[in-house]
């Protein structure tokens, strides 16, 4: 029996081309974008350019 999930005001399942575009987020640039060190301003400028996009 196939399962059909209908929960979704609790949580949803996230697209697959979602999750390719957020892994480098995950594993390699999770600095805090409020930080002052490399990791940090890389977090920011991903920031800042998500915010361009979606304005």
């Amino acid at each position: 029996m196939k399962r059909i999930y209908m929960d979704h005001a609790a949580t949803t399942p996230t697209d697959i081309e979602v999750v390719k575009e957020m892994e480098p987020y995950f594993t390699q640039k999770y600095g805090n974008p409020n930080s002052i060190h490399s990791f940090g301003q890389e977090a920011r400028e991903a920031v800042e350019e998500a915010r361009k996009k979606v304005a």
